[in-house]
């Protein structure tokens, strides 16, 4: 991912007094050590606002160009101490072209045409052209003469047939859907920085721990003994090895997404995610399942992130071309 280095300094003032603070005894390693944990972040920040960086940092900034041991070596209490850092930052949201994301192949498997829904289109395809007395015509090279210059019955029947499949595949929306995500993510890409994929599976792994927390508080000793399993170091390693592919991806698409939503200039329906809140909220009542807070802003933001989605999603399947698999 993209990384940012920022320089500032911190007062003389400010490192002498945090010598005071840890006290003589302890000398310049704890006072350094206190500018860094407390003073840095506060200064870094006062920083980025003073340059006009509008720049999101990823996880806490590290010391660029020098190691802590020649920091402490010219660190002077009572002295001004100039600092570089460097940071990895948030990724910004690609600008893209429309001609990027319309027209993308999607592959997908073909569903069988119901013989009922050919002949219903080909009747509505007779009905749109009838004969002077009122017949329709037969399906034949005039028919589809009139239908395009040049085509023929055969030809005709197979384009019936080529939008039947399309529609019937693209009917089944999960498979249209996820076959988009892997389109979009080819043709929009982000680069996501390793830390951002750390602090997500951080975030979904302390779920885990607080869900497992309150399993056991009720549970059986099978229930304590998971709990025990998941507070260890080796065990959040295992979790971000299988978990790292699909956070990622999951970053990228949400980053692809935004990219075209911004550059349809896509609203969100208020009202329609209003309904689908009450609708879902009726549908965890029904089933007995745990009621969300409705006037939780991070639930609506969930609803009004799935309702972007869905909408991006659907103009790339709407404008999509079809490779059949096998």
């Amino acid at each position: 991912g993209a990384e940012a280095s920022l320089c500032f300094s911190l007062s003389a003032g400010a490192t002498g007094d945090a010598l005071a603070e840890v006290g003589e005894a302890e000398g310049s390693p704890a006072a350094l050590s206190l500018l860094l944990e407390r003073d840095v972040p506060e200064a870094l920040a006062a920083a980025m606002q003073s340059n006009g960086s509008s720049l999101r940092l990823l996880g806490q900034a590290q010391l660029a160009g020098e190691s802590p041991e020649e920091l402490l070596a010219r660190f002077e209490p009572g002295e001004p101490l100039s600092l570089r850092m460097a940071a990895e930052v948030w990724p910004e949201v690609p600008l893209v072209q429309r001609s990027s994301y319309i027209g993308l192949t999607l592959r997908l498997r073909g569903r069988e045409v119901e013989g009922a829904k050919r002949e219903e289109a080909l009747l509505e395809l007779r009905r749109r052209f009838p004969r002077p007395d009122g017949s329709l015509p037969e399906l034949d090279d005039q028919l589809a003469a009139e239908v395009s210059s040049g085509l023929t019955a055969a030809a005709l029947r197979d384009l019936v047939e080529e939008r039947l499949k399309r529609e019937a595949a693209l009917a089944a929306s999960s498979a249209a859907f996820e076959a988009a995500e892997e389109a979009l993510l080819g043709a929009v890409a982000v680069d996501i920085p390793t830390t951002m994929v750390k602090e997500r599976a951080r975030a979904q792994y302390a779920e885990r721990c607080r869900q497992a927390e309150a399993a056991a508080l009720d549970g059986d000793a099978a229930s304590r003994e998971e709990l025990r399993s998941l507070m260890t170091w080796d065990a959040f390693s295992a979790f971000l090895a299988s978990e790292e592919a699909a956070i990622s991806r999951s970053l990228a698409l949400s980053f692809a997404i935004e990219a075209v939503s911004s550059a349809e200039g896509l609203a969100v329906d208020e009202q329609a995610v209003t309904d689908n809140l009450f609708l879902y909220v009726n549908e965890c009542k029904r089933n007995e399942r745990p009621v969300p807070d409705m006037d939780d802003p991070a639930f609506r933001e969930s609803f009004e992130a799935q309702y972007v989605r869905e909408a991006v999603l659907r103009l790339v399947v709407d404008h999509a071309q079809v490779e059949w698999l096998p």
